[in-house]
Parts: C-alpha cells; structure tokens; sequence
C-alpha cells in the first residue's frame, strides 16, 4: 500500500486504505488512533479544535495522482420535525423540548422533561407570556410592562416601561399596592424576594429567578434562568420586549440546546 503522510498521534505512516480525517479542520490520522484520543480528548491533536465521534470521516484517494475526495458528510439535525397544513412540530432529539409554530406566527415552547414551563409568543396582541410551576405567570408586553402573577397567593409585581417597580399584596380581603421605585433592594417572603438596583430588577424564586435590566439601551431586556435537581441541567431565556424575540439555551452538561421564535435575534439578544 502507497504510503501518505504521518500520523500525528501514534507517528506511523499513514497508507491510502486507512486515511481519515476531522472535517472540522482537515487534519488526518489512522482510524483507530483518531477514534481513541477523540474518546478521551474530544479536541484535535494537532490544531486543538473541538470534535467529537462523529466530525471522523474517511478519506478516500485515488492512488494515479494522490487525489483526495472528501465525501459530503451527511447533515444530523438535533430536532425532529413534523408539517401539518399551516403548521409545524419541532421536537428536540436531546432534551425533548417542543416547539409548535402556526400560520398566524404565534409561536409555543414547551420544556416538561427537566423545568415544566411554558414559552408563548403572541404576535398580534405583541405580548410573551411564561407559565411556570405553582401557579405564576410572567407577562412581557411590547411596551416594555413586566407582570408577574402568583395564583396561589393573587399577589401581582408590576414593572412599567419605564422602570418603576409596583408590589400588589392581598390583606384584609383587598388588594393594597407599594411603589418602592427607589428601593435598592427588597423582601416579598421566605420563597420569594427581590432585588433592585440601579442596573436591573430581579426576582428570585425557588428555582427560577427572571431579571428585567433598566440600563440604558437593554431596552428593558428580560434573562431569565430556570434550574434543575441536577446541577448539569439548566435554562436560560433571554427576552427583548420592543421586538417581541426571545432566545433559549438548554444546558446539558457540557452540550447546549437551543431555541427562538425569531429567525434572527435582534441586536438586544446578541452577546
């Protein structure tokens, strides 16, 4: 057998019946040397760029004139997709997160399997709405308005456009309100307070905690991060008010998920 080059790993000479390749960089090495340091190293070993199993191609050459042919590598998409008459059914291969889209643009995302909420985009009346456990509700209008309602309790926090904090409490039967709009920090109950400071507001429940920034040019941006029994596992959803986008990371140990109702994140979205 010809022989081409030398493997970086093990420093043999490579021959043309066992030649292959990271796709990602082009670099080659003999199959089971590759296969091995990928396992433990999940790198390159010469250039140090990220791989995995499946970035392993073999490469094909025709001896005459020491031709290489790379053979398309079949695109693996992480969802699977189904199309009804003016809709579509994504659901994520990973995390099993659904994502349900209809003709009239509003857009659902679902996450049951590891934080049990409920993403839903409303594009005619411009508003985003997030359902989570126990009953609370996280309301986001176009207008830059926060809402945030507690079933359990009907107590209601309020942010308005522009950045002024209003706390609803039930007593004595009847609704009573506080403005602490000045108020550098704060205090609801045990499972559930807020903080304040000049940069942003943020609410902090058992697990989940949903900021709304207040610096100028954030256009009142919401992050929101949702957390699991397992430290691996976590959620974060960025959401921009004026152009009604929002923007999903699924943390899995070291892969991420992700998800939008927008094509394009506008430029409040973009890190």
């Amino acid at each position: 057998m010809s022989e081409i080059g030398e493997c970086s790993i093990c420093l043999s000479n490579i021959n043309v019946s066992n030649i292959y390749a990271i796709s990602k960089c082009g670099h080659t090495f003999h199959q089971k040397c590759i296969r091995q340091w990928i396992s433990r190293a999940k790198n390159c070993p010469t250039c140090r760029t990220n791989a995995i199993q499946s970035d392993i191609i073999k490469l094909y050459i025709q001896e005459n004139n020491v031709e290489i042919v790379t053979p398309k590598k079949e695109e693996i998409l992480p969802y699977i997709e189904t199309k009804y008459d003016g809709c579509f059914l994504r659901i994520m291969k990973e995390c099993k997160c659904e994502i349900f889209r209809d003709e009239t643009g509003d857009l659902e995302y679902k996450c049951w399997k590891d934080f049990d909420i409920n993403i839903s985009s409303y594009k005619k009346t411009g508003k985003i709405q997030i359902l989570f456990p126990d009953e609370i509700i996280l309301t986001i209008y176009q207008s830059k308005r926060l809402d945030i309602i507690r079933g359990k309790t009907n107590d209601k926090s309020i942010v308005n456009p522009n950045g002024e904090r209003f706390e609803y409490f039930m007593q004595n039967g009847r609704k009573e309100f506080l403005i602490t709009t000045q108020n550098m920090g704060g205090f609801r109950s045990n499972e559930d307070f807020v903080r304040q400071n000049k940069n942003c507001i943020e609410y902090c429940f058992s697990k989940f905690t949903i900021k709304r920034s207040l610096k100028t040019g954030e256009d009142g941006k919401v992050t929101i991060r949702v957390y699991s029994n397992d430290p691996n596992k976590c959620l974060k959803i960025q959401i921009c008010s004026e152009h009604q986008t929002f923007y999903v990371e699924h943390f899995l140990g070291n892969k991420i998920n992700q998800g939008t109702n927008s094509g394009i994140l506008c430029e409040h979205l973009q890190e």
